[in-house]
């Protein structure tokens, strides 16, 4: 009987310690796979630009692992023309990105107006002025809601060698740079113009945003047509319609089907004399010509003028900001990349790895690369602008950035008279509801 006794207890006990060596086995077994957690994750950064890939990889994704050996990144860039409506969809799904590159203005603006990013701390946003902040904060100036990052400026590129042969000078009025485009024509060994339709945005963001400004005066009109003083049928803006209208003779044969990817290579590899775009191209044209073992000599100038004596517009635009998804599972991880992405560290190994990215932070950095500094050196002879439907002009459905689109293209196919394209883009522009409340 006390036999029997004692092995019920023995029997007991031992279920008792196996119980608490089970407790302590797994407890020890969620706090390695939390620790591991903490110690292993991975941000996801959404992105239009894929050409930028190899930079973020061996450069700036590894600088901040330095300082958060903790913290994986990923930079996951979607395909430019499909960004917009993918990366709504992911965030709509809570399927995206833990931070999202931000268009500039109106893009970004739908964004946080759907609830999808996290406003910014003023702390956060110490190292950028309100001029720095506008692209990414709200009408009433109370939220910022992306980190304001880089802009770019617009130019054209040249190809000196084609340039020395012809006995070329880059040209600094519009018959000037028609006159170089004839010449080269009548060479007739490289394509004059590379610019291609497939993608359709060029003819919008590089030409007509890019060239125009220097005819329709910059800033001044691009506020007149906010508060209803200025029409797209003014002479100023069909002049710009004009210029462009003239280009098809000088582009290649098959340029209705050449995206701009094949333009960049059409360029970079030395088959075309001017290419039409900006700062953002320049590492990229020279990584592509790596790829042929023969890099390019390649010079830039400012957007031609209407008349010589005449004060330049130059399009510097603020091109992406970075902000944080709202349902990020990782909100402690992401308020200490956005930390980073404002330092000056950050902004220095942007300004020197990504050469024609400029920080918008007050941070001093140093400009080594001579094309960005050349372009960087003209904001102090010309009047800075941004693209002229980046604000408030595209609040319109049709939205005014594909009606532009679709618009410059015809205008430069040849296929839609200058006059025709001021008349189509009015009228869409008398139908944005954020006009109509301005307008005199």
């Amino acid at each position: 009987m006390v036999i029997r006794w004692l092995e019920q207890a023995f029997s007991a006990k031992r279920s008792v310690v196996w119980a608490l060596l089970q407790t302590a086995l797994l407890a020890s077994c969620l706090g390695l796979i939390f620790s591991a957690k903490l110690s292993a994750q991975e941000l996801v950064i959404e992105s239009w630009r894929k050409d930028d890939q190899l930079f973020w990889d061996r450069v700036i994704i590894p600088a901040f692992q330095r300082k958060h050996p903790g913290i994986r990144l990923k930079f996951a860039p979607e395909e430019a023309l499909l960004y917009d409506g993918r990366l709504y969809s992911r965030l709509s799904t809570r399927a995206a990105g833990d931070v999202v590159f931000c268009r500039p203005f109106d893009g970004g603006l739908r964004l946080n107006d759907k609830g999808f990013l996290q406003a910014l701390t003023e702390k956060q946003l110490e190292n950028f002025d309100p001029k720095a902040r506008r692209a990414w904060t709200t009408d009433d100036g109370k939220t910022t809601y992306c980190l304001p990052v880089a802009y770019v400026i617009h130019g054209i590129f040249y190809n000196k060698e084609i340039f020395r042969q012809l006995q070329l000078e880059p040209p600094k009025t519009e018959a000037e740079f028609m006159d170089r485009l004839q010449k080269v024509a009548a060479a007739g060994k490289t394509t004059p113009l590379a610019l291609g339709t497939a993608d359709m945005w060029e003819a919008t963001q590089v030409i007509f945003t890019g060239m125009g400004p220097n005819f329709w005066g910059g800033e001044k009109a691009r506020h007149g047509l906010m508060n209803g003083s200025r029409k797209f049928t003014d002479p100023e803006f069909i002049k710009a319609w004009r210029m462009m209208s003239q280009f098809k003779p000088y582009m290649h044969p098959r340029q209705t089907e050449m995206s701009n990817s094949d333009i960049q290579l059409l360029f970079a590899t030395g088959n075309a004399a001017i290419y039409p775009t900006g700062s953002w191209d320049i590492d990229f044209l020279r990584s592509t010509s790596f790829a042929y073992k023969k890099q390019i000599d390649m010079g830039v100038f400012k957007p031609p003028l209407e008349n010589k004596n005449e004060r330049c517009h130059l399009s510097v635009h603020p091109d992406f900001g970075i902000g944080i998804n709202k349902n990020t599972r990782h909100p402690e991880a992401t308020q200490l990349l956005i930390e980073w992405l404002a330092s000056q560290e950050f902004a220095q190994l942007m300004t020197n790895t990504l050469s024609g990215f400029f920080s918008l932070s007050k941070h001093t950095v140093a400009i080594n690369d001579p094309l960005s500094l050349e372009m960087m050196n003209w904001r102090k002879e010309c009047d800075d602008t941004i693209r002229i439907n980046a604000e408030k002009l595209n609040r319109v459905w049709p939205s005014m950035e594909e009606e532009l689109w679709y618009v410059n293209v015809k205008v430069v196919n040849q296929e839609m008279t200058p006059e025709q394209a001021a008349q189509y883009i009015q009228r869409i522009h008398e139908k944005n509801a954020y006009i109509q409340s301005v307008a005199p």
